[in-house]
């Protein structure tokens, strides 16, 4: 994960984050929160972030690890966060969230669910249960994560897009295929569950994107 740009079998190359934006447009506007590990990860007040988790050891998610990590995402939808597609691939995992707030501060201003916690508590409880599934020990995901505000509406769609079409693109699944792991809220909606068709990916969903985007404002 801490190559600039992952070529793995059965997966689309995965852009390193942030890549190509000035700190100086990542740190900036009241509320921004910074930390630094590996990489820097910069956050505002209902901001929109693009996600990328990697598996350790170039890992391979067997169908039912990919179905507990989505299962995972969608379990505090609406509540901590609104996820607004997510995509489990073989070996990453791809989703757009935007952190609820959590309570206020004593100015009565929101204090936001920060990314280190949503995505430690998934990284944590995934790892527990697929490593149970498989009795197994030891790390699943890779340390980092790759994490990048969006910053239009423009962005938005683009990278809404992507993650839907992410398993045809990559040749993941074939294009008459069924792929089970990939989510927008408006599944649940219409109880369809995870199950995607590739031309639902392509042709439906890019009818519908403008409905489902509309419906989630970029309000950074």
């Amino acid at each position: 994960m801490e190559n600039a740009q992952t070529h793995s079998l059965g997966s689309a190359r995965v852009s390193r984050a942030g890549e190509g934006v000035p700190p100086s447009r990542t740190s900036s506007g009241p509320g921004a929160r910074y930390a630094k590990r590996r990489l820097p990860h910069f956050e505002l007040p209902w901001a929109i972030y693009a996600i990328t988790l990697s598996a350790a050891a170039r890992r391979k998610l067997s169908p039912s690890d990919r179905t507990i990590v989505l299962d995972a995402f969608r379990h505090f939808h609406g509540s901590r966060y609104d996820l607004i597609a997510a995509c489990v691939m073989p070996d990453h995992v791809h989703a757009l969230i935007r952190p609820a707030p959590k309570k206020d501060d004593a100015q009565g201003n929101p204090v936001f669910w920060s990314l280190s916690e949503l995505l430690q508590s998934i990284k944590s409880f995934t790892a527990h249960e697929i490593n149970k599934t498989h009795g197994t020990t030891g790390s699943i995901w890779e340390k980092e994560r790759f994490d990048r505000y969006v910053r239009s509406d423009r962005d938005l769609e683009e990278k809404f897009h992507y993650i839907l079409r992410n398993p045809w693109d990559s040749g993941v699944a074939r294009q008459d295929q069924d792929y089970l792991w990939v989510w927008t809220p408006e599944d649940d909606f219409r109880g369809e569950g995870s199950s995607s068709r590739p031309e639902s990916a392509t042709s439906t969903r890019d009818a519908r994107a403008t409905q489902a985007l509309s419906s989630t404002p970029n309000e950074q």
